[in-house]
């Protein structure tokens, strides 16, 4: 691989994904920090509604950035932006989802840090834990988007068998009685827990449109896309499933960091550890990825080539606002539930729709012009 055609915009098209590392970061970002926050569990014991609806809005959503880069072959959403906004609104369009993937990358070191002083390292300061955190992820970004591709394939598939292992051990502690009665409180709960899992983590893909190109084989994305929805939706039900019939559904609901406190309850078994494996792999993947995004959108709005030193500077400033922007954990929570998902609209789905349908007519009147 070579680094610097990577961070290069004239020979950008020289670095490739497959497939399987393209569907492995789709996963390890969808997983990002669920061990920290689940999305559906406002819904209480009929969050597997909530995360069912939820995958199928989370589906309908990606196919939107499917098909805008489809319909924008081997460009990145802010050549996409420009393309149908004009140069001058559409960099100012860029420049609000450089910030957008700049917050998103904060919030996920802060739930980083969090987990790892409250639950493993209470007696470390944030800042250091966040900080060696960031200095391992800016030396992945700055390797390219083959090394995280590759890095992917290599540790992305621990975060299913770590899940699978936690439910197997828990197996003979389970109460399937949990999730009664249904829709106990009708179906208002349900359908607001599905709208914050669409928003988190299925929007915040769209950041994968600074990705998309890289893809040596443009035919599959709407498969690797599709498959990975269906696959993060398996494992949410397996997860919550598991953590329900352990803990029922008030202290499920209640707990702070849930998949940890069931992990405590392994009979003679400390797994403990692994629970900070999965949020290691998941939660940088989705920094990673962030983190390249926001520095490649900087570089092609600012023209700038190699810009590999961009990505120190921005993952700096996030781990100095990821300390900043919270007071204490129970604040983060309910900025994640409460906050975040109706922030996130004009980023996840006013402007990808406009840009769809700006896209669809283009389309339709080159058509028009051929034929002619």
């Amino acid at each position: 691989m070579d680094i610097e055609n990577d961070w290069s915009g004239k020979v950008m098209e020289k670095s490739r994904i497959s497939s399987i590392q393209l569907f492995l970061l789709l996963i390890g970002f969808l997983f990002g920090s669920t061990v920290i926050l689940n999305p559906a569990l406002s819904a209480k014991n009929d969050a597997w509604l909530a995360i069912i609806l939820g995958g199928v809005g989370g589906a309908l959503l990606i196919g939107v950035y499917v098909s805008i880069a489809l319909l924008n072959p081997s460009k990145t959403l802010v050549e996409i932006l420009r393309g149908r906004f004009g140069k001058f609104i559409g960099n100012a369009v860029a420049i609000l989802y450089i910030w957008y993937f700049i917050h998103l990358a904060s919030l996920v070191f802060r739930n980083f840090g969090e987990f790892i002083v409250t639950v493993t390292f209470p007696e470390t300061p944030m800042v250091v834990v966040i900080g060696i955190f960031a200095v391992l992820l800016v030396y992945g970004v700055n390797s390219g988007i083959e090394v995280m591709g590759r890095l992917s394939e290599l540790f992305v598939p621990i975060i299913s068998i770590i899940a699978l292992i936690i439910s197997l051990s828990l197996i003979t502690t389970h109460d399937f009685t949990a999730f009664l009665p249904i829709l106990e409180n009708g179906m208002a709960p349900v359908l607001n827990a599905a709208f914050i899992f669409i928003t988190f983590p299925f929007g915040e893909t769209i950041a994968f449109l600074m990705l998309f190109p890289h893809l040596n084989k443009k035919g599959n994305l709407k498969k690797v896309s599709a498959l990975s929805v269906l696959f993060i939706v398996a494992l949410s039900l397996l997860i919550f499933i598991r953590d329900i019939s352990v803990l029922g559904s008030d202290l499920m609901y209640r707990a702070t960091f849930t998949p940890h406190l069931t992990s405590l309850l392994i009979p003679g078994l400390n797994v403990e550890p692994l629970v900070d494996i999965n949020l290691l792999i998941g939660g940088g993947t989705k920094i990673s990825v962030c983190i390249y995004a926001a520095v490649k959108a900087l570089s092609q709005v600012l023209g700038i080539g190699d810009c590999r030193k961009l990505s120190t500077a921005i993952t700096t400033f996030c781990v100095v606002l990821s300390i900043w922007i919270y007071e204490n954990v129970l604040e983060m929570l309910s900025w994640a539930e409460k906050v975040w998902p109706y922030y996130s609209i004009p980023f996840q789905i006013i402007i990808p729709l406009i840009l769809l349908a700006l896209s669809l007519k283009k389309e339709k009147r080159r058509r028009i012009v051929s034929k002619t």
